[in-house]
């Protein structure tokens, strides 16, 4: 059935269509345009925005469903530096998507010992945590020949600085959104 539909039909069975099929929308949109096409070759960025509570954890489960069923396997989901929040989305996780193994900060063994299955990794958007599975991934073969879906699930805190080994502007997310505001005359926004 594959893992979008099991995650959806969740929300089906609670009587929450209307929300089952905004997230069907969204994540079939993104699987086609973006991830069916990734090559493995390449730095690929997306951005998905949306109010506070106003659903972005669940679309963004939905993603990464979509991107199992379109074979990746390994996922690293970012929350701000907060215990709270990485454990509530860890708890939801669990919930939401069992069919994934889902791995806490320390899960180490859990992230080994995992086959046949998606594995997403929550952890906070701390340098200590993120170090920790940068030597984890490294020392492991698991991504070997894999790609690694990360998802940053509050981008307006703290986030990296992903275009750390481009020699051109903006470097960072919050870089870019200062751009963007300062020469919004030079964009046409769709």
């Amino acid at each position: 059935m594959g893992y979008l539909n099991n995650y959806l039909q969740q929300f089906r069975d609670a009587g929450k269509d209307e929300l089952a099929n905004s997230i069907e929308k969204t994540s079939r949109r993104i699987g086609k345009k973006y991830i069916s096409h990734f090559t493995y070759t390449t730095h690929e960025m997306g951005l998905l925005f949306g109010n506070i509570q106003s659903g972005k954890t669940g679309q963004t489960f939905g993603i990464i469903c979509e991107a199992a069923d379109l074979e990746f396997r390994y996922f690293l989901l970012m929350t701000t530096d907060s215990r709270l929040l990485q454990k509530q989305t860890l708890e939801r996780a669990q919930h939401d998507l069992p069919e994934f193994a889902i791995c806490s900060e320390n899960d180490e063994e859990k992230f080994r010992s995992a086959k046949n299955q998606p594995v997403l990794i929550i952890v906070k958007k701390n340098t200590r945590v993120l170090q920790a599975w940068v030597d984890r991934f490294r020392n492991s073969k698991k991504l070997k020949g894999n790609a690694l879906f990360i998802v940053d699930d509050e981008a307006d805190a703290a986030s990296e600085n992903t275009k750390v080994n481009q020699k051109r502007f903006p470097r960072s997310m919050i870089d870019y959104e200062k751009y963007v505001i300062q020469h919004k005359h030079q964009f046409i926004f769709r």
